[in-house]
């Protein structure tokens, strides 16, 4: 008896651990399963891809870390991240959501296979990177930043070199994108507002070009901020930019031409004949009287 009493202990025993490592389990697949974002929008075909299964995106429907979203020709989505950053697809992309953190040394990675995906991070641009979007041959890193990348087999700056068949763009908004090699992360430039930068193929990243490279009075007033404030001299520079975009890219607005009122036509005067006088009839002579 005392050998079975023994047995029986040992067996709850076993079957407690065995079920605080199942329900650790569990907790464990839950939160690698939480959702990282949603859909906020999405029209035209889109697409998720998700452990070998594929869901319609619908606004609301959940996004995972290890999600593949794909939109298709006519398709356009808008994803909204949990720290509030906003991820946009144009038609004919595909994206990777490869890894998701909102703290610590670890930055959110998001792999484009193709197409233009436009990021809108939230946060402050002096924190630390935390930000990262992988294409084929290249690596963008930045924070608190507005930026598009596309991917593709042409450049809208370079057109087709001979030998290179891919292209990573970077266009930015707002904030500064660190844009380097794939195969050389450390080696990369700085992108800043109002600017766009290239990678092609595996050649090492075009230094960026200023959107309007005739200054203005107003980019050269932005240069007494060079080499001391990096900060107001990038936003003066947007600034001007904004203003030359509202502007048709001139430095300063088109004079409005003065307003002259169309002179009406003088009028023609009529002709009008001077009336013949009505000769009015002569009467008839009286008759004299017969005598």
């Amino acid at each position: 008896m005392r050998n079975s009493g023994a047995t029986v202990g040992i067996g709850a025993g076993a079957i407690i651990a065995a079920l605080a490592v199942f329900l650790l389990a569990g907790a464990g697949t839950a939160r690698a399963q939480s959702a990282a974002g949603s859909v906020f929008s999405a029209s035209g075909q889109v697409q998720i891809e998700r452990g070998g299964a594929t869901l319609a995106a619908t606004p609301g429907t959940p996004v995972n870390q290890g999600d593949k979203i794909v939109s298709g020709a006519n398709g356009n989505a808008v994803i909204t991240l949990t720290d509030e950053s906003e991820l946009t697809l144009r038609p004919s992309t595909t994206i990777a959501l490869d890894q998701y953190t909102t703290g610590g040394a670890t930055p959110t990675r998001v792999g484009l296979d193709s197409g233009t995906l436009r990021s809108v991070l939230n946060g402050s641009p002096d924190a630390p990177d935390n930000y990262q979007v992988h294409t084929p041959n290249a690596i963008l890193t930045a924070r608190g930043t507005d930026f598009y990348t596309a991917y593709s087999q042409s450049s809208p700056q370079l057109g087709k070199l001979p030998g290179v068949s891919h292209y990573t763009e970077v266009a930015v908004i707002d904030g500064t994108v660190n844009l380097a090699q794939a195969a050389a992360p450390n080696r990369g430039v700085d992108v800043a507002a109002g600017t766009t930068g290239t990678v092609a193929g595996d050649d090492p990243p075009l230094w960026h070009r200023r959107k309007y490279p005739t200054p203005c009075p107003c980019d050269r007033d932005c240069d007494r901020y060079r080499g001391h404030d990096r900060d107001r001299e990038r936003d003066c520079h947007r600034d001007c930019d904004r203003y030359r975009d509202r502007h048709h890219g001139n430095c300063e607005p088109r004079p409005t031409p003065p307003h002259r009122p169309t002179p009406r036509p003088t009028p023609t005067p009529h002709h009008h004949p001077t009336p013949r006088p009505t000769g009015g009839r002569h009467p008839e002579p009286t008759a004299e009287p017969t005598r």
